[in-house]
């Protein structure tokens, strides 16, 4: 079980909005956009590293430039809730090289997974290729989105 970190004071919050706009950005920018030394904005940022709040940096890359302008998301049931029945499922699905996210869920469906296409012929055939392969799933309900209206980034909460 992931433990929560204390509460993020203003500089914090601060310090973890401007890595995500610019996980490039330098301990000197990071500390003239805040108003600290860098040496304290940097020692900010070990600690939320140390304690597991930042997890790594990485490049944010428009899929839709590379060609996959297509996003479905699929409800998947499975046959059971088996403990071997969801492991074998998790397993297969992360190899899976066109899943995106995968997230198991509640209510009636198990879980939704996320797929980036170049179009309705190439996901055709990662439903034949891929998802259909998948182990356990008896129902598969996909779901195309036609336009994205908020993107994944930080919820607006954190920075009050």
């Amino acid at each position: 079980m992931t433990q929560e970190y204390p509460a993020l004071d203003r500089i914090d919050r601060r310090l973890i909005a401007l890595l995500l706009a610019n996980a490039r950005a330098t301990a000197f920018m990071l500390a003239d956009a805040i108003g600290r030394s860098a040496s304290a904005v940097g020692r900010r940022q070990r600690a939320l590293e140390e304690a597991g709040v930042i997890t790594g940096y990485e490049a944010r890359v428009d899929l839709a430039r590379l060609g996959y302008r297509t996003i479905v998301h699929i409800k998947m049931t499975l046959e059971s809730q088996r403990k071997d029945v969801l492991e074998a499922f998790e397993a297969a699905i992360a190899t899976s090289p066109s899943v995106v996210r995968c997230d198991l869920m509640s209510g009636n469906d198990d879980y939704l997974v996320t797929v980036r296409a170049r179009d309705l012929t190439h996901f055709a055939a990662i439903h034949r290729e891929e998802l259909s392969r998948l182990p356990g799933v008896t129902r598969m309900e996909s779901g195309f989105v036609l336009r994205e209206v908020v993107s994944p980034r930080l919820p607006l909460a954190l920075l009050d």
